[in-house]
């Protein structure tokens, strides 16, 4: 785990400066205080911040294949660089080091980009290739590891997080309105587009060749599972080994490793998974778990849900006290964040990775099970709006207007302000339909509030296009597919997984998510929906599970 940066140029007589790699790392030390590593040579630079996790004293980069023709920089983790280990020694490359960084450069050294197909785990990469004069920048199918670049006349820079982009002097820094548009309708701005013009992010699942001709090609590697798939015998003891056999995947480590545990189901099954995984071994697994104070801390605490698997478990269980103090955290969470996020779970998330980072490096969390196992209001309001829309035009249109004639109030505001989406939405497409669901700030709200003559300048359809986009290119199986999908493509990947990415690697903590494994997910996503949402229950399995 680690942060990365690179400079490539055009130019052969353009050198890149040594001063520039070390000036982007230090932007991003926070994310590998343990080490720093670079490699220069005429017009590539590449640098890595680490945080040791596998092979502590060996496992330092940049690492080289055996002749020293690719270069790796890698952020990440790798759950099955042990097997892919095994397969390449038995045909006769070299190993130095036993990290899962060396099996990725062997592994590219024969297959290319191609490489990225095999991989199980969290990524994002970059390899330089001098045979080609080539750079290959690769990211994990969902997300889970940030990567942003520039592609500018003279060349090509990249980086784990914006800050050091800025702090190299390798972006204009030109707002994207259309993109900060989106931002106010979603509450975060999906790939691959940043709030910059110029810099742009590599989506989940792709890769991207560069070459010193200008040539840019990006690939689409993995995407979700198109076709539906029976129910297997006794899904839910599926499951379960399922889950089992992910959770177990992400413990492979040097170094210890602990568990948020919210008290929800999707924490709780983790640990439980977590804590039967390490039956026999010496240490006692650790969990970790927030403790609010403040408006409202009541009824959102689920302590005692969390001490009780703990319990069950044999799970020692750490409980931290969260009193929000604008003046010491908002701050702080903004510089770790780079982009706008509208997510209130930024806080707990923040003190969470403060306490849990403080002692470990290493922390499994139950993010992704909403996603795979349709666990949002929303998803049953999309399936809902689906069937709604097949009553008579008429008599849908004069519900919606009777609801918009619906007074808010304190009380019942947010009950009646969801009916009045869901009516309003009838007429629409799958995809207008979803994002108005989710939408915190529809047309009527957002536009008036920018000036004239940025109004004129915003079309005010990004989210929507890129909402109808990936309804085209997604599956068409039925509402909580496409539904799903429309998640994993946008919310997880660039809400859910970037603010806890960055949150967690501002206090040098490395957040593992079983649950987002594509293992596990190319199993559960094509399951029927009513394992998901059996008589209108979310997360119908998992809980029966």
């Amino acid at each position: 785990m680690c942060g990365i940066v690179g400079v490539v140029h055009r130019d052969l007589e353009q050198p890149v400066e040594p001063g520039v790699i070390r000036t982007m790392c230090r932007a991003i030390r926070h994310r590998g205080p343990d080490d720093e590593g670079l490699f220069v040579s005429g017009q590539v630079g590449l640098g890595m911040r680490r945080l040791s996790i596998i092979d502590l004293e060996g496992g330092r980069q940049p690492i080289a294949n055996e002749d020293g023709s690719k270069v790796i920089v890698f952020n990440g983790e790798i759950y099955n660089y042990r097997e892919l280990r095994a397969d390449l020694a038995r045909r006769r490359h070299r190993f130095r080091t036993a990290s899962d960084t060396e099996a990725i450069v062997h592994l590219y050294e024969e297959a290319g980009p191609a490489a990225v197909e095999r991989l199980r785990g969290m990524f994002a990469f970059a390899v330089w290739d001098s045979e080609h004069r080539s750079l290959c920048l690769a990211r994990d199918r969902f997300g889970i590891k940030p990567l942003y670049y520039v592609v500018t006349p003279w060349g090509l820079a990249f980086a784990s997080e914006l800050k050091a982009l800025v702090a190299g002097g390798l972006t204009g820094r030109e707002l994207d309105w259309e993109a900060l548009d989106a931002y106010f309708q979603l509450g975060y701005i999906p790939a691959p587009a940043s709030p910059f013009r110029d810099v742009r992010k590599l989506p989940p699942g792709h890769w991207l060749m560069w070459r010193p001709s200008g040539e840019l090609q990006i690939h689409q590697y993995w995407d979700l599972p198109r076709h539906a798939a029976a129910a297997p015998p006794e899904p839910e003891r599926h499951v379960l080994e399922w889950l089992d056999e992910s959770v177990a995947a992400h413990l492979i480590s040097d170094v210890p490793v602990a568990a948020f545990l919210s008290g929800g189901l999707d924490s709780s099954a983790v640990v439980a998974s977590m804590a039967l995984a390490a039956q026999g071994a010496d240490a006692v697994p650790q969990a970790f778990t927030a403790r609010y104070f403040g408006s409202g801390a009541a009824a959102a605490d689920e302590t005692e849900l969390a001490r009780q698997l703990a319990s069950r478990y044999g799970v020692r269980l750490n409980v931290v006290d969260i009193t929000p103090d604008v003046r010491d955290t908002f701050e702080p969470i903004v510089r770790a964040l780079d982009e706008p996020h509208a997510d209130d779970s930024a806080i707990p998330t923040w003190a969470l990775s403060q306490a849990v980072g403080s002692s470990h490096k290493v922390a499994l969390t139950g993010i992704g099970g909403d996603e795979l196992f349709a666990g949002y209001r929303r998803h049953l309001g999309l399936v809902a709006a689906e069937r709604y829309a097949r009553l008579p035009g008429a008599l849908r249109r004069a519900a919606a207007r009777v609801a918009q004639l619906l007074p808010d109030s304190a009380g019942s505001g947010l009950t009646i302000d969801r009916l009045k989406r869901f009516l309003r939405v009838g007429d629409a497409g799958t995809a207008e339909r979803y994002l108005d669901l989710l939408s915190r700030a529809d047309d009527a709200v957002r536009l008036p509030l920018y000036a004239p003559d940025l109004r004129g300048a915003i079309g005010g359809d990004s989210a929507r296009n890129h909402f109808r986009r990936l309804h085209r290119d997604g599956p068409a199986r039925d509402a909580l597919a496409a539904a799903l999908y429309f998640d994993y493509r946008t919310y997880l990947a660039d809400d859910i997984l970037a603010l806890s990415d960055r949150l967690s690697m501002a206090h040098s903590l490395e957040i593992r998510v079983p649950f987002v494994d594509h293992e596990l997910v190319e199993k559960v996503f094509p399951l029927p929906t009513r394992l998901k949402v059996g008589r209108w229950e979310h997360k119908h399995a998992p809980r029966r599970a």
